[in-house]
């Protein structure tokens, strides 16, 4: 069976967690999903396709829901979704399948995964260091049984909720978060920053602008958090809020690995 698995990532643990499920079934082509919007070239055929990606507001990552909309779609591949997240994956995989459904094909599988929690700012959501080791443990032990799904092509309900509390909640966090507190206008390079240019070099959508003077961030922002998590010298802010506090990165991937999700 071949499979594509499309993913996006800020941290590596989408990525991490698509390495895994990819060498478990065999066969299997990853693809980023921010260079697949900007080929022009028709899409590969599967027997099987996969969309990975975090949770963001307990939904799926805006810049996810633009691809999916796009996706084009050929012949009756078995269509998977999974969703990384710190807690609940919410409503993110419902949507999903909602999206896909509008191109007239099903979301036969979509399961969430939990891994360690990066949302570092303005509300510090990420678990003590001592507890990541066993969380990533556990996100690894699923990999088995969700391949073991995939060759048995298996349809099931989405993981997560459909609720509306959930949608609402969701929602008007974004909202709080990415409007009232503009968190995308207060990034910024402290005196820390040597203008190494990895934040720049890393962002999928090059939003970052590094000079010999000064860092700048654009206006599309997809709140990924790669800049803050992958900054050697931790000299990304977000205002005040995040000063002192910990950063994250998957372990097991690089910044190679996420120079390749990048546009272009």
């Amino acid at each position: 069976m071949t499979t594509i698995i499309y993913t996006f990532t800020g941290t590596g643990n989408t990525l991490a967690v698509a390495r895994l499920l990819a060498e478990a079934l065999g066969d299997t082509t990853i693809i980023p999903i921010t260079r697949a919007m900007e080929d022009s070239a028709v899409p590969p055929e599967a027997d099987a396709i996969g969309i990975a990606f975090p949770v963001h507001y307990v939904d799926m990552p805006t810049i996810v829901q633009e691809f999916v909309r796009g996706l084009q779609i050929h012949g009756n591949p078995y269509i998977f979704g999974i969703a990384t997240c710190g807690g609940s994956p919410g409503g993110a995989l419902y949507n999903l399948d909602a999206l896909i459904k509008v191109k007239g094909a099903d979301l036969s599988l979509g399961a969430a995964i939990t891994m360690p929690e990066n949302f570092v700012g303005p509300i510090d959501l990420m678990e003590p260091p001592e507890k990541v080791e066993g969380i990533l443990a556990s996100g690894q032990d699923r990999i088995p049984e969700i391949a073991d799904a995939i060759r048995r092509r298996q349809e099931s309900t989405p993981e997560g909720s459909n609720s509306t509390p959930y949608r609402v909640v969701g929602s008007f966090f974004r909202f709080l978060i990415t409007s009232v507190y503009g968190t995308p206008r207060r990034l910024h390079a402290t005196d820390r920053c040597n203008r190494c240019g990895i934040c720049s070099r890393i962002c999928p959508t090059e939003n970052i602008t590094v000079t010999d003077t000064a860092v700048t961030w654009g206006s599309s922002c997809t709140q990924c958090y790669a800049c803050i998590h992958w900054c050697p010298q931790e000299a990304v802010e977000i205002g005040k809020r995040t000063l002192g506090k910990r950063r994250y990165h998957h372990p097991d991937v690089t910044v190679a690995d996420m120079m390749e999700q990048r546009r272009g």
